[in-house]
């Protein structure tokens, strides 16, 4: 796999250009580095190394999910349940488990860490854990974005110097985190959605210089579809829980915090609209304001005999039961089924979002048929 021997390599032979490192995955040096320093400390192989860190990493984020829904206000129980939520999408734990060698698990933790100190309003935390993410992940754009936009709506409510001073540190901090690996890191090969470019000699400007030629823009009309149907997959829970008045109270209580979701969301989309082909990984950039939404949901009247009814059916939706590959298995054709891949579209497209809107129609018949039987026994 591409993405996984590219971080391979970096984990065993530094940044050194001998290696014949390729973008945009050298870009992405802290879980790499982080396990060739581990490497040249231990003696033990990165291959053995990767997949502790990425088990390590998935029990981790597991208790992120878990501590962010307390936070919510939901109880231990329901908590517990919101985790499940997680540990059953197959892209959030199970694919990194099966392939250790990718970086996005360990960019995922911290970017719950980046969405709880947002929340809570602590602003050069953020900013200093997002900027260190940018070498983890490019969708540490979005925190950043919704950092620029506070700081920018702040400055036009109040016309005083502070924020704007906030948001040119972060607009300037921004530019030089994210450009400074592609500028000073020479590769041989650079990496689009299908295409590989390769230099005689390794290379600081070759990436920026063919960069149009990697990003997939415009879009084609496959790759929204697969974007959506990589989102909802992700965000079947909300969408099972969701009803007209606990949406409209969600909102209220959204209060300051709408702001962080939607610019975050709208962030996340762009950069998945814009390179690579694993949309169902790129969606789980979403899942701290996936926490947080249907945390607020279980508190609006949600039963614990609700949210056990949608965690069996993500389980089923994400086949958790199923075998799923083997030693060294190429995981395309094992993720077929799964759908919203780049912007291919075929039959199981269709297969997928009418999977998802029935599991939504049943929870939809389910509270329904429910309400009536309380109605039916009130009268009676």
């Amino acid at each position: 796999m591409t993405d996984g021997s590219e971080y391979l390599k970096v984990a065993v032979a530094g940044l050194d250009p001998a290696a014949h490192l390729g973008a945009p995955f050298v870009y992405r040096f802290a879980v790499p580095m982080f396990v060739h320093g581990l490497y040249r400390v231990s003696g033990t192989t990165p291959e053995v190394i990767f997949p502790v860190v990425v088990f390590i990493a998935s029990g981790m984020l597991l208790l992120a999910t878990y501590f962010l829904a307390l936070s919510a206000g939901v109880s231990k129980g329901k908590a517990l349940l919101i985790m499940g939520f997680i540990a059953s999408s197959v892209f959030a734990v199970r694919f990194p488990l099966y392939c250790p060698f990718d970086v996005d698990i360990e960019a995922v933790l911290l970017s719950f860490i980046v969405f709880a100190l947002l929340v809570r309003r602590s602003y050069a935390g953020s900013l200093a854990v997002s900027l260190v993410g940018l070498l983890f992940k490019e969708f540490f754009l979005a925190p950043l974005a919704v950092l620029a936009w506070n700081f920018l709506t702040q400055y036009v409510r109040q016309r005083t110097l502070g924020p704007l001073r906030w948001l040119t540190l972060t607009v300037v901090m921004t530019v030089v985190v994210f450009f400074a690996p592609r500028l000073m890191i020479p590769v041989s090969t650079a990496y689009g959605a299908i295409i590989q470019v390769r230099s005689p000699e390794p290379s600081q400007t070759m990436y920026l210089s063919e960069l149009r030629t990697f990003l997939a823009w415009p879009p084609q009309i496959g790759t929204p579809v697969n974007l959506l149907l990589a989102i909802l997959s992700f965000w079947l829970p909300v969408l099972m829980l969701m009803t007209r008045d606990r949406c409209r109270v969600l909102w209220n209580r959204l209060g300051e915090n709408r702001t962080i979701v939607l610019c975050w969301m709208l962030t996340v989309s762009v950069l998945m609209s814009v390179g690579g082909t694993k949309l169902p990984v790129f969606a789980t950039y979403t899942a701290p304001l996936f926490v947080l939404i249907v945390g607020m949901l279980a508190r609006e009247g949600v039963s614990v005999q609700e949210m056990l009814i949608v965690l069996v059916a993500t389980a089923l939706f994400n086949r958790t039961l199923i075998v799923f590959g083997t030693p060294g298995g190429d995981p395309g054709e094992l993720i077929y089924f799964y759908g919203a891949y780049w912007h291919e579209l075929s039959e199981v497209t269709l297969v997928r979002y009418a999977e998802m809107a029935g599991w939504v129609g049943l929870a939809w018949a389910g509270r329904w048929t429910v309400s009536r039987s309380k109605t039916r026994n009130a009268v009676q």
